[in-house]
């Protein structure tokens, strides 16, 4: 195969998936994967996509929001699996906030019917709730951002500001260990930093596209998080990383 096709197909399958790793594009074309490497060096250098640990994801999801329905179906299986390992930490009588990002959806789906109290700026999440009679929905309120089915905006972060949060479970846009966890719009940042401060302990549910990633805006440090629960996906490299700055990680999957 010739590169010019090989990166045809690259970009394709960056469009489908939301990502693609090195290894795997490596196997499927039966080149090195110094070869992949460098053929995704070059459509970064082109601005037709981003590179991350292990990969690549689509430029445009580096700084732009998604809608949510496009968000909920990307990766989704390993936005699964994460969603089922998080839930683990879920117990009785918990005091939880949860954002509006696809990957605590899929943990506001399965959580059972439980005396729990859920705090969230998210739409989707309070709907996946609704007929859960043992569990009390606590909505921010704020300015409704259509595209992210969520609540943004100063009633939102005040609303966060009155609760005692025993565990945070959010996502991120991007996680960069450098520069740390960003998103796409400072609305969505704030909500997110004041869910950190207003919690005794945030878990960090993101899955292998997310890494090497930065967005817009940065909000918090990987020192911030007590623990990130991500896929089998995620490069060895970062797992190696978070624990030399002393994060704990949980591997699903």
């Amino acid at each position: 195969m010739l590169a010019v096709q090989r990166h045809r197909e690259i970009l394709s399958q960056v469009g489908r998936g939301g990502g693609v790793r090195v290894a795997t594009l490596a196997k499927a074309f039966g080149v090195a994967q110094e070869t992949i490497r460098r053929d995704l060096d070059k459509l970064e250098g082109e601005g037709r996509l981003v590179r991350t640990h292990g990969g690549a994801v689509p430029v445009q999801n580096n700084r732009r929001e998604l809608p949510f329905d496009l968000r909920k179906v990307t990766n989704l299986e390993a936005k699964k699996a994460i969603a089922a390992r998080a839930l683990r930490h879920v117990s009785e009588g918990d005091v939880i906030a949860v954002d509006a990002s696809s990957t605590v959806h899929e943990l506001a789906r399965i959580i059972p019917d439980m005396p729990l109290t859920v705090i969230t700026n998210s739409l989707p999440v309070a709907a996946s709730l609704v007929d859960s009679a043992h569990i009390r929905v606590v909505a921010t309120g704020g300015m409704l951002d259509a595209p992210s089915r969520s609540f943004t905006g100063t009633l939102a972060e005040h609303a966060l500001e009155r609760f005692n949060v025993n565990k945070l479970f959010l996502s991120a846009k991007g996680v960069d260990l450098a520069r740390g966890l960003s998103e796409a719009t400072d609305e969505q940042a704030r909500v997110k930093r004041r869910m950190i401060d207003a919690a005794e302990r945030t878990y960090l549910l993101a899955d292998h596209g997310k890494f090497g990633v930065r967005s817009l805006v940065f909000y918090a440090s990987p020192a911030d998080v007590d623990l990130v629960i991500t896929d089998a996906g995620t490069d060895a490299a970062v797992i190696e990383e978070l624990t030399r700055m002393g994060v704990k990680t949980d591997i699903a999957g």
